[in-house]
């Protein structure tokens, strides 16, 4: 709220003037004709048009036309240090301290000016004026108002004024106006103004920002292990629902899970195959570093297969690695491209864990594997158990048999 009313106090001062004008004018007349100080109340009037012209006015601070919305968030522990609160405390403790001399009921005051800063608030978030709303602007302005009333308090006592004429109606006023005023205010801010708590003070956005820059560190580290010295990274995105980093480089993208920490794929912009002198066996002690070095878990009793592409210094070697449980193929895959110069091309990977097969699906692994082995073909339907004799199966058994 102080922030744009700082940065537009040239045009603030030339509605400060005549607004000042026109309260302190009548103020001083008023008194006058009752014979009463008149300096104090003049002061408060020109401190009550100071704080008109820097809340109310038009600015540039907030949304303009985007509906009533309102910061919501804790005011602690940052209004101690905040700029914008200390000034709005400085608003609003002349005003407080002046009236606390004017009139002598000082818990009276402070309900009211702090009834009226939520009043401000509200008309801010609902005014559509370039104001912005927020909590942290309410306690400031509370703030400010308690510590003018209590220096005005402290005031009257060493001065010898009178601080209060009769406490008890002070004191009775001050919790009318203070109960009743915030519970309307309450009810209005809930039935049309929208809550709204920035990102920063959101719960857990400190966790989720440790956990993207952990994300941001091992998708980088990964990136450089598999495209080698050099590379830059020039754009991580990460998926806060799905977990899904994928980093941009110089050299190639490569995508991952967090916070699982489990490489997906990777592909080089450079897909032709430079010359290099490594063999197929050298080939695969590069690949064999680097899936054990990402994809332990995934290789554990996985079989490798190799297909050479190329021959000579431009080979390029695709090592696939699978895994088989009593003779079924798991879903894991795990592709990994390695050129002749020792490079990782590319490679691509479903680190899935086995599933838990039926029974029935066992039976049948089991049963092909025996075809393999003995080269017999298997009993189907109804002949699936053993043949008896003289039954269907016993005869159909006897023609496999013959034939």
């Amino acid at each position: 709220m102080i922030d744009a009313s700082v940065q537009a106090i040239p045009g603030l001062l030339v509605w400060f003037v005549p607004i000042a004008l026109c309260l302190a004018v009548p103020t001083a007349l008023i008194a006058c004709a009752r014979r009463k100080p008149v300096t104090v109340r003049v002061l408060l009037a020109v401190c009550s048009a100071g704080i008109l012209a820097v809340t109310l006015l038009p600015a540039d601070g907030g949304p303009v036309g985007d509906g009533a919305v309102c910061d919501l968030s804790s005011p602690f522990p940052q209004m101690p240090t905040s700029s914008s609160a200390l000034l709005n405390v400085a608003l609003f403790a002349p005003a407080s301290f002046f009236a606390a001399l004017v009139f002598p009921r000082p818990l009276t005051i402070l309900a009211v000016t702090s009834v009226g800063s939520g009043l401000i608030e509200l008309f801010q978030a609902e005014g559509a004026m370039g104001r912005s709303c927020s909590a942290t602007d309410i306690v400031a302005n509370t703030t400010g108002s308690l510590i003018g009333v209590a220096a005005g308090t402290v005031w009257c006592r060493r001065t010898g004024r009178r601080v209060t004429g009769r406490a008890k109606r002070d004191a009775l006023w001050g919790a009318t106006l203070a109960v009743t005023g915030s519970a309307a205010l309450a009810a209005t801010f809930h039935s049309s103004v929208t809550p709204y708590i920035p990102l920063t003070e959101r719960p857990g956005f400190a966790a989720e920002q440790r956990a993207i820059e952990g994300a941001d560190t091992w998708i980088t580290e990964a990136a450089a292990y598999v495209f080698g010295k050099g590379t830059r990274v020039e754009q991580t995105v990460v998926a806060k629902h799905s977990g899904l980093v994928t980093a941009k480089t110089n050299r190639g993208e490569i995508t991952g899970w967090w916070p699982e920490k489990k490489l997906e794929e990777a592909s080089s912009t450079d897909n032709r195959a430079e010359p290099g002198s490594l063999n197929q066996t050298q080939a695969e002690e590069v690949t064999t570093r680097f899936v054990h070095r990402w994809f332990p878990a995934e290789v554990l009793g996985a079989k490798r297969t190799v297909h050479v592409s190329g021959s000579g210094n431009s080979a390029v070697y695709l090592f696939a690695y699978r895994r088989y449980t009593k003779g079924l193929m798991m879903p894991m895959r795990l592709n990994v491209t390695v050129t002749s110069s020792g490079r990782i091309m590319n490679f691509t990977a479903r680190a899935l864990k086995n599933p838990k097969l039926p029974e029935k699906s066992r039976a049948s692994a089991r049963r092909r594997q025996v075809r393999r082995t003995t080269g017999t073909p298997s009993r189907t339907g109804a002949c699936a158990t053993p043949a008896v004799p003289g039954t269907a199966c016993c005869a159909a058994s006897s023609r496999i048999t013959r034939g």
